[in-house]
């Protein structure tokens, strides 16, 4: 599939990954549009705005990008937020660019999801289900949209070096042994699936084999995640105790 002169809608595309998927389509020749929070404000606050406005003009390929991630205990998660920005906004968006698209009869719609979906992992639970969830949107669109020239792609990183990725979630990673991917990396593989037109892609090995054996025998990832347990409580438990720390000598 070539990309000059297609219009690509992209969401997320200032984030750290965002960024170099975004060089590497206008090199490709694609007209990039993305949504900038600087400018354009929060994601979820504008869904209406932004759904109104691809409905009217929808893009050749629509590429869902924008996350938020939060390594908590689960009744700390801000469960609306994470579930309004990775879950509802794609949605939202999807179903605003499908009435064009199929009058068109063209269309590729892009979901970056992440393995986590498919091997959930503690301390992401909220995070987690959004992720899953939108995985299990993205497979039943694409059945329902078979033969009608739309494409469905469904990505699936392991972890990549953004700022997202920074802080207690770094420290959680390098205790549990996470391998990082960098961003140009997982950029490039993202460009190759959107001119491949590829249904299915899940990054990183053996991640593709846990999430294969966490389908069949969810029991024995139970057991292997245990040190992920354990390391991930220990370091959230850690962080909270500096940021309380950090509010006790701004307050004296």
């Amino acid at each position: 599939m070539r990309l000059k002169g297609r219009t690509v809608h992209i969401t997320g595309g200032t984030g750290g990954l965002g960024r170099p998927v975004v060089r590497l389509l206008e090199k490709e020749g694609a007209i990039v549009h993305l949504h900038d929070r600087s400018k354009d404000g929060d994601l979820a606050e504008n869904i209406d705005a932004l759904c109104k406005r691809l409905a009217a003009n929808p893009p050749d390929i629509l590429v869902n990008m924008a996350g938020i991630n939060v390594l908590d205990w689960c009744e700390n998660q801000n469960a609306e937020q994470i579930i309004r920005i990775n879950l509802l906004a794609p949605v939202r968006l999807i179903q605003a660019v499908l009435p064009g698209m199929k009058k068109r009869g063209s269309g590729h719609i892009v979901n970056v999801g992440s393995m986590t979906g498919l091997i959930p992992l503690p301390y992401y639970s909220c995070y987690v289900a959004t992720k899953a969830g939108l995985k299990g949107f993205n497979d039943a669109l694409r059945r329902e949209l078979y033969d009608s020239g739309i494409v469905l792609t469904h990505i699936a990183p392991r972890a990549v070096q953004t700022n997202m990725n920074e802080g207690a979630i770094a420290d959680f990673n390098r205790q549990t042994h996470v391998y990082v991917d960098k961003a140009d990396k997982i950029a490039a593989r993202i460009l190759r699936a959107i001119l491949t037109q590829e249904k299915d892609v899940r990054i990183g090995w053996p991640e593709r084999l846990y999430a294969f054996v966490s389908f069949l025998l969810p029991g024995v990832i139970d057991k292997g995640l245990e040190a992920h347990r354990v390391a991930g409580s220990e370091v959230i438990t850690e962080y909270k105790n500096k940021e309380k720390k950090d509010e006790e000598n701004t307050a004296a």
